[in-house]
């Protein structure tokens, strides 16, 4: 059968599980996990981190590679002109497109349990990497970073925490959390930097009392 009827058989079985009314318990607060992509999705390598910020009170706002790529993709395609690499630009922008026109078409079918707009990806790439002194002659794991920390929190404001998972080693994630300082008080969320190097250990203990005790959003005057 084909994909979009295995999405429609999908869809149909999530609206018939029971859920419990939210109202009167206070909200988890919610966390974004950015950083180097095995490190962010691996369960092992990162000690299940998702169940782990889960099991402690949070909610993780998940991103799926599909929603990455429209993040990250401007730039590159941009970059890749300029180079020259237009046969590796037309291909990707071909690529990039056939993804969103599928998209559309199974999004219709997860809105009925989403209940949310489709996120938009259309600023300025140029513009959100200014704010952190950076060019779009800057690709790569850092500017990923930043791209996506920052449609995170215009989609989720309530993010009360940004966790970066990382590897051993890892040149990009230095120079993200070099940046922590400058994300948090762009996003107004604290940044814990987590770094996994295999030797075991309970290196996710760290957030826990971001979680506890998490920040409320600051309230503007005037």
């Amino acid at each position: 059968r084909t994909k979009e009827e295995a999405v429609a058989e999908a869809v149909s079985n999530l609206t018939q599980i029971e859920t419990i009314d939210p109202a009167g318990r206070p909200p988890r607060p919610k966390v974004a996990v950015f950083g180097d992509l095995y490190a962010r999705d691996n369960n092992v390598i990162n000690q299940d981190l998702i169940h782990f910020i889960e099991d402690h009170g949070g909610e993780v706002v998940t991103t799926p590679y599909s929603e990455y790529l429209k993040m990250i993709s401007g730039p590159y395609l941009r970059k890749w002109l300029i180079e020259g690499h237009y046969l590796s630009a037309l291909s990707s922008q071909a690529l990039i497109a056939t993804l969103k026109m599928k998209e559309k078409l199974y999004y219709n079918y997860f809105e009925r349990v989403l209940n949310e707009p489709e996120p938009e990806y259309d600023e300025p790439a140029r513009v959100i990497l200014a704010r952190y002194n950076l060019r779009l002659e800057h690709t790569g794991e850092s500017m990923d970073n930043i791209l996506k920390i920052h449609y995170i929190k215009k989609h989720h404001p309530e993010i009360a925490l940004a966790v970066q998972a990382s590897p051993a080693f890892c040149c990009p994630a230095l120079i993200t959390e070099a940046m922590a300082a400058e994300i948090e008080r762009q996003t107004g969320a604290p940044v814990v930097s987590i770094t996994y190097d295999g030797t075991g250990g309970g290196q996710n203990d760290v957030i826990i009392p971001y979680l506890k005790y998490p920040r409320r959003e600051r309230r503007q005057d005037g």
